[in-house]
């Protein structure tokens, strides 16, 4: 390279001072970032206390509900206790609308089509969605209920009549929540 070596010295040196400069320079920026996240520290730690108390008010919502064993057997039990048979249960899972981040669960109680479930009162079916409801702490909801009234011997078609004689309704409801991913 070069026979002085005074150049060499100082080359050497140059190159030590660029790569000094760099260090400090670089350790100065990080101290910066530690200084800032140490004044956030505070407001971070009492925005994690008040989600670490919300997290525990959920968990102690589902510890009190019925949902140990799932949202169907939930349901199920509900239904069973009620002396309600389902003629079909369905269980799915659907995309939130654009922008959301997250799935609908939904589970489809169908009753009065089968054999052995017989048609209920509309009061019947609003004591079973609330009994759900109340059993789930507000987790499950409502989401969708169709009736059809139940025409036979001695009943009217629905529309033909005055008076409605039958108050008895085939039908399904939905019970749903919503799960963020």
């Amino acid at each position: 390279m070069t026979e002085d070596p005074v150049k060499l010295y100082v080359i050497v040196m140059g190159i030590l001072l660029c790569v000094l400069a760099y260090v400090a320079v670089d350790s100065y920026r990080q101290a910066n970032e530690y200084e800032r996240a140490l004044l956030r520290a505070p407001t971070e730690a009492k925005q994690m206390k008040e989600l670490a108390t919300e997290v525990q008010a959920l968990v102690d919502q589902l510890d009190k509900s019925d949902m140990q064993r799932g949202k169907r057997t939930l349901i199920d039990n509900v239904a069973r206790r009620m002396g309600i048979v389902h003629s079909d249960f369905d269980q799915s899972q659907a995309r939130i609308g654009r922008g959301i981040k997250g799935r609908e669960e939904r589970y489809k109680f169908s009753f009065g089509s089968g054999r052995s479930s017989t048609p209920l009162t509309r009061d019947r079916v609003a004591q079973f969605c609330q009994a759900v409801e109340r059993q789930s702490r507000g987790i499950l909801k409502t989401i969708e209920v169709r009736l059809s009234r139940v025409t036979g011997k001695g009943v009217d078609d629905p529309g033909k009549a005055e008076i409605v004689t039958g108050d008895t309704y085939k039908g399904y409801v939905v019970f749903g929540l919503r799960v963020v991913d």
